[in-house]
């Protein structure tokens, strides 16, 4: 079987993480994978690379703008002349732009549905109803990543079903003590300081602006405490600004892109998450796949994971809840 995974783009996120963990289980299942990103990222060489030695072709479709109809006619024709079976497409511009080249090649689509619809900044209504309209009436199935998501999504998509495939993750290795405590000692120096970790991308769902006032907060009690954070995207610059007006430096660190968040998750004491909106994030799942406790925001299918016992949620937008969330543990 030949499957195409048509993605929006390749960068270090939930979404491409699940194309990672796809690509790894298809060939042991006689799958064919493809996976088509339709625009270029200063990490799609990285991840290409990951995806390649996994076994897949790695492609980039891009074009002038979200229609047009050139990218579209090449997809198309792509589809027809592999003559693959499937195309599973993944977040809005590759679940309109393959709903559109499915439907002219005459190849089944799936659409995956991995967030909420609620308070994104980039949200376009024209653009969202076109999705929508396209996920109703051109596409075979609509997957959700979670209860919430498909919740938050229902009105918009009328009669049309959905499956609900939860996200999922491995289970981590465990690290040998010695190497828990070196890797520390890198990231924060002394191996002793309670560390906190966030993992994701810094743009703005993941509000690390809130985190890191949150954090400042929570250091005027507890002075010893360190924030790292795992991840890269268009707020550095402005994040880094944030470290040195809140005097954070040399208590938080960020750290750029990581390819071993098992490792980090693995290091520290405590996983903090501030997003705005979500639907079921892969970097919660594997925090609490590591066991720790998860300190985060009330959005998306997070309540449906961290419950009692495994963490604290505060409302979004709130660093003060945040801050005393992380102080009471």
């Amino acid at each position: 079987m030949r499957v195409v995974q048509l993605i929006d783009l390749l960068y270090w996120g939930g979404a491409q993480k699940l194309l990672v963990t796809f690509t790894a289980a298809a060939r042991a299942r006689g799958v064919t994978p493809i996976i088509i990103s339709l625009r270029h990222d200063s990490d799609t060489p990285v991840i290409a690379a990951e995806l390649r030695s996994l076994g897949a072709e790695v492609l980039v479709f891009a074009g002038s703008g979200l229609m047009d109809p050139l990218r579209i006619w090449k997809l198309a024709r792509f589809l027809r002349h592999e003559k693959v079976d499937i195309l599973h497409t993944h977040l809005t511009y590759a679940n309109i732009i393959g709903a559109i080249a499915g439907r002219l090649a005459g190849v089944a689509v799936v659409s995956t549905i991995h967030n909420t619809q609620d308070d994104q900044p980039y949200y376009h209504p024209v653009r969202a109803q076109m999705e929508a309209w396209l996920l109703r009436h051109s596409v075979q199935r609509v997957i959700a990543v979670g209860h919430i998501v498909a919740e938050a999504n229902k009105a918009r998509l009328g009669k049309k079903a959905m499956d609900i495939i939860p996200n999922a993750v491995d289970l981590p290795t465990p690290i040998p003590a010695e190497e828990r405590q070196a890797l520390r000692t890198e990231l924060i120096g002394d191996p002793m300081r309670p560390l906190i970790l966030s993992v994701g991308r810094l743009s703005p769902q993941k509000a690390h602006s809130d985190l890191l006032i949150a954090f400042a907060d929570l250091r005027e009690s507890n002075s010893n405490a360190t924030l790292v954070i795992a991840g890269d995207g268009p707020l550095r610059a402005e994040l880094e600004a944030q470290i040195k007006t809140l005097g954070l430096e040399g208590h938080a660190w960020l750290l750029g892109m990581r390819n071993d968040v098992p490792r980090l998750l693995a290091a520290s004491d405590i996983f903090a998450t501030s997003s705005h909106w979500e639907g079921l994030p892969i970097a919660v799942l594997e925090a609490l796949a590591a066991g720790l406790p998860v300190v985060g925001t009330t959005v998306g299918d997070v309540p449906k994971v961290v419950v009692e016992g495994t963490g604290l949620l505060v409302p979004p937008r709130e660093p003060g809840a945040l801050a005393a969330a992380l102080r009471s543990l």
